[in-house]
């Protein structure tokens, strides 16, 4: 004869299999079939441009300083150019950073918002180095570390 607790302890895991079950997502229910991020990124390398930024910003009154570390997403093959052209991507960057103001490097849209304005300095600097085309070769650009002292 089995306890009566038993019964309830089995009823209790058939409904959490169920739950479970129900939960989990159906690639049935997808609009287009999911790509493969493995796939999407395969060639794809990440690059650092460091050091670390460090410039003061916000030219008003007291100095206030930002500490950046940033990294680029790119093809294959684009790190020479990179390397090549460090100082002078860098010092692009440094200008864009110093000239923000603090309303922009606090709230999450003013980041985002420098974030896609360093990615178009660093294309448009290796477009007019390297000649046409040669930005795109940078896919994204990425802020790996951000601190801001007021």
């Amino acid at each position: 004869m089995t306890p009566p607790h038993s019964q309830y302890r089995t009823s209790f895991f058939g409904v959490l299999v169920a739950l479970f079950i129900l939960a989990a997502p159906s690639a049935s229910f997808a609009a287009e079939p999911a790509q493969d991020p493995a796939a999407a990124m395969a060639g794809l390398i990440y690059y650092g441009l460091g050091p670390s930024f460090v410039t003061n910003y916000d030219g008003a009154g007291r100095l206030k300083y930002l500490k950046a570390d940033i990294s680029v997403r790119m093809e294959p093959g684009t790190a020479a150019l990179i390397d090549k052209h460090l100082p002078y991507l860098r010092n692009r960057i440094v200008v864009l950073l110093a000239a923000q103001l603090e309303e922009n490097l606090t709230s999450t849209q003013g980041k985002e918002l420098l974030r896609l304005q360093a990615l178009g300095e660093i294309r448009s600097a290796l477009d007019f180095l390297e000649g046409p085309s040669t930005g795109d070769r940078i896919m994204n650009l990425y802020f790996t570390s951000f601190v801001v002292q007021r």
